[in-house]
């Protein structure tokens, strides 16, 4: 079966992968001339890579991991020290780390947390540590009821103050969802800290050794096309339509 696809982000890339699995011939129709969407690249005048932001890759990504393990480019991935770094601005080119150890979850991030002295006080690092002890203890359940929040809301309720967020969370919740912590439901980064709490090896971070275009993009093509698919770059989708007893066309 041909298969339409409006888009080669991520998602629509991975998808025609697993279509052309199945036996099908998935046909990409990407706008710009550059695939990936939100982790899209370009090289500048002087042959360097720019790109959309800062892309990384958590233990807790399964799904992302086992599709790179599929592509066989699961080596593309550099793994760092287990650690989450913040910059603190009002101290620049001063940083601060959050190391987790090697113990089980999910005692490993709590530790990091209780180890931190440069931003939160003692007050604060055991209502922070409170505060996500019913997502341990309820899980999904717990972090999805608390949609009724947003972010900043639900920190406030814990106790962070305003300086924690700014250093922390903001950039946390750029990164997870490019929202603002007061723009951004609770329940979306608390679902990946949630994963942080569960898995040992959850908030281990890695990031591709090069450009997303080549490093990650580029093989997923090759894969698609290899196996009877086609990747269509420049080629804005306009139209879809569809009849009762006949397939969708896109044009």
């Amino acid at each position: 079966m041909r298969v339409a696809i409006a888009g080669g982000g991520l998602a629509g890339l991975a998808c025609a992968k697993y279509l052309v699995d199945a036996g099908h011939q998935p046909i990409i129709f990407e706008s710009r001339d550059v695939l990936g969407g939100l982790v899209a690249a370009w090289k500048d005048e002087d042959g360097d890579w720019y790109e959309t932001g800062l892309h990384a890759f958590f233990g807790a990504y399964p799904n992302m991991l086992q599709l790179l393990k599929e592509l066989g480019i699961e080596d593309h991935l550099q793994w760092k020290e287990h650690a989450l770094i913040f910059n603190q601005p009002e101290k620049p080119g001063t940083y601060s780390y959050f190391k987790v150890p090697d113990i089980l979850a999910p005692f490993h991030v709590l530790v990091s947390i209780l180890r931190n002295n440069d931003m939160l006080t003692w007050e604060q690092k055991f209502r922070f540590a409170l505060g996500l002890w019913p997502g341990v203890v309820r899980g999904q359940k717990y972090v999805e009821a608390m949609d009724k929040y947003s972010l900043l809301e639900w920190l406030e309720l814990q106790g962070i103050d305003k300086r924690v967020n700014s250093d922390i969370f903001i950039a946390a919740s750029k990164a997870l969802t490019f929202i603002n912590p007061e723009d951004v439901s609770a329940t979306i980064p608390l679902t990946a800290i949630n994963r942080f709490l569960q898995e040992r090896y959850g908030s281990k971070i890695a990031f591709l050794d090069g450009s997303p275009n080549e490093r990650l993009c580029q093989p997923m093509v090759d894969y698609i096309t290899e196996r009877g698919g086609q990747v269509f770059t420049e080629n804005r989708s306009k139209k879809l339509s569809s009849t009762p007893t006949t397939a969708s066309n896109i044009s």
